[in-house]
């Protein structure tokens, strides 16, 4: 076994260890070593993740990993194997490095916890990670599907970690629901890879695609999209994101940053072999991100919930993914992954940092004034929501402008990606409103006469130092665009993924940048308009103009309420139906009959205890009689 197969596997041992660790040592490790251990196990992964990167600076390309044979029958034979090239060394980078941060950060955030329910937080965390690893990782799709149910598995425990608040429940088992079906979807897929390919190693199927296009590709290609967007949570199967947050703010960053959102971008951009055949599938997945971009930034623009918003924000960024991927632009939309892992986190975390100074306060319209009293975390909460926005030389601005100028340029003789692009060009302005109500909103104007603290505290260091990271990486993050990563290696995030995604089929327009540049140029004017509806107040809240609107948006365009009236009502009544026509006469019935007839027998039977030796010697002497009787007659016949 080589260094790096050793290196490799070292990346999922350590993650597993410290869960292990933790889940079974639970009241009995000290408090000061699970601020150790938790943290510590991803840490040392990302150490080894950066081994691997360094060697595919130097070579690359990929190493498919074998360790041992895990099922054989007949002809067929599965390995546990990991694959290893720039894409999930990329990946690993996001889980591990920006994971490690909020796993960092966690230890000040649940400090209050006591130990039994501090070590099983952390047990639940680096399962979360390790999960992830496992999904990025894998060489086969029977490991993708391991490391796909982990990850639902990890959200629902940590979702729900709060188990006696009734909320985190309920919000804990939507999300495993949605997540199920998307789990059913990959599954499906898998056994429609396997029987028409007879593989499941991602090498053995991308070989015999071919390159004709057919309706078993293309159902494929639309199962695997199912899996991808209930993960990513987007429509029709995203109502669960909102809801995930009732889980503490770490958990909250860790889902929205570094782990399970990003595994349906992944899926697709992996499986990009498979839709650069299944155009149908591929345009599917463009318009799903297009449509779940602007869907979740107009529901954005009325939460007051700040961890709400940020979660809307989350599905809006998503959905600029998918559009990335599903117009042919995978390294754009892994670069803006990589950005919105920076961003994102770093604004749960300045957004966790203010729920921990405002005691849980979490609605934004009870804070104000918090910029002259939280000024570092104010500070990087605003290079959160510009880089959001996309303003430059923030690194959104970078990841945002690849793939809205990728799909502005592609050539299409329908306008399909120009159709794209012209709904990212609303989403960016709308993200630019809703996420500078949110800024002065929370951190500007006078302190409102609502709030719970007013003097509040700044966090303790263990949970600033993650937060100030995070903002020099959104600051100087553009520059992995625009500058070498290596003397002799790939000179931007595009040329260091092309040999696991391929390179762009397409030249840039010339009017790329100026599409590009007038588009987050009004988005940052869109969040200087917001000061002045709600700061400011010379303009009327749109809501009064709109009061429709605003309905539909509170209601999240009533998503929730078609399901449970379809769905949840639905099986309700059925189950209803079930219990009084099957469960309740045949079922019960049946089982409570047997008894009833035993008791009944019984019953009969205790009539002839009678307690009297006269009665017992009777029924002992005509039994006698009886028998002999019958004796008599059978030896005379």
């Amino acid at each position: 076994m080589s260094l790096l197969q050793v290196v490799a596997l070292a990346v999922l041992a350590l993650p597993a260890l410290g869960a292990l660790a933790l889940a079974i040592g639970a009241l009995r490790i000290p408090r000061r070593a699970i601020r150790v251990i938790g943290p510590g196990v991803v840490w040392a992964a990302f150490i080894c993740v950066m081994n691997l990167f360094l060697d595919s600076l130097a070579h690359s390309q990929s190493h498919d990993f074998s360790y041992w044979t895990w099922i054989r029958s007949g002809d067929f034979q599965l390995s546990f194997n990991l694959l290893v090239d720039r894409l999930s060394i990329f990946m690993c980078l996001v889980i591990t490095g920006v994971g490690g941060l909020i796993v960092t950060y966690a230890v000040g955030y649940m400090e209050h916890e006591t130990d039994g329910s501090y070590a099983r937080f952390f047990a639940y965390m680096d399962l979360f990670v390790l999960s992830m690893l496992v999904l990025v990782l894998a060489g086969n799709f029977l490991f993708l599907i391991v490391g796909w149910a982990g990850v639902g598995l990890s959200s629902y425990l940590l979702i729900g970690f709060y188990y006696w608040r009734n909320s985190a429940v309920v919000a804990a088992r939507k999300a495993f629901v949605m997540n199920v079906i998307g789990d059913i979807g990959l599954i499906l897929a898998a056994f429609a890879i396997f029987l028409t390919y007879h593989a499941v190693n991602f090498a053995g199927v991308f070989q015999r695609l071919g390159g004709r296009d057919s309706f078993t590709l293309e159902l494929i290609a639309f199962l695997l999209l199912v899996g991808g967007i209930a993960k990513s949570a987007q429509l029709p199967l995203h109502t669960w994101l909102p809801d995930a947050m009732e889980g503490p703010t770490p958990v909250s960053a860790l889902i929205h940053a570094a782990t399970m959102v990003t595994a349906g971008v992944y899926l697709v951009g992996r499986m990009h072999p498979i839709y650069d055949v299944a155009l149908y599938a591929h345009g599917t997945v463009a318009v799903i991100g297009a449509a779940s971009a602007l869907f979740a930034a107009t529901v954005a623009l009325v939460q007051t919930d700040i961890k709400r918003v940020l979660a809307y924000s989350t599905m809006s960024q998503i959905g600029y993914m998918f559009l990335g991927v599903g117009v042919g632009a995978y390294a754009a939309a892994f670069f803006h992954l990589l950005s919105h892992a920076f961003f994102k986190a770093l604004l749960f975390m300045s957004a966790g940092n203010v729920i921990h100074a405002m005691h849980d306060e979490q609605d934004m319209r009870r804070f104000g004034g918090l910029w002259r009293q939280l000024r570092p975390t104010s500070i990087a909460f605003l290079i959160g929501s510009l880089s959001l926005v996309g303003i430059i030389p923030l690194v959104g601005f970078f990841s945002k402008e690849l793939i809205l100028g990728d799909a502005f340029s592609k050539p299409g003789g329908s306008g399909f990606p120009q159709l794209m692009w012209l709904v990212g060009f609303a989403t960016a302005i709308l993200t630019g409103f809703y996420t500078g109500r949110m800024w002065w909103l929370a951190f500007w104007g006078p302190p409102s006469p609502d709030r719970a603290v007013l003097e509040p505290h700044e966090a303790p260091r263990v949970m600033l130092w993650p937060v100030l990271i995070l903002a020099g990486c959104t600051v100087l993050g553009g520059l992995l665009q625009t500058s070498a990563l290596g003397s002799q290696g790939p000179k931007s995030i595009e040329e260091f993924l092309s040999p696991a995604v391929g390179r762009l089929g397409w030249e840039a327009n010339p009017l790329e940048l100026l599409a590009t540049a007038a588009t987050l140029l009004l988005g940052a004017g869109a969040f200087w308009l917001a000061r002045y509806f709600y700061v400011e107040k010379r303009f009327s809240p749109w809501s009064l103009r709109f009061p429709g609107a605003q309905q539909v948006l509170e209601h999240k365009y009533y998503f929730d309420e078609a399901y449970n009236a379809v769905f949840v009502r639905g099986m309700d009544t059925l189950a209803r139906g079930g219990e009084r026509l099957l469960e309740n006469p045949i079922f019960d019935g049946s089982v409570d009959g047997v008894g009833t007839g035993a008791e009944a027998a019984a019953g009969g039977l205790s009539l002839t205890q009678t307690g009297f030796f006269r009665n017992y010697a009777f029924v002992f002497v005509a039994g006698v009689v009886v028998a002999g009787g019958l004796l008599l007659i059978r030896l005379a016949t």
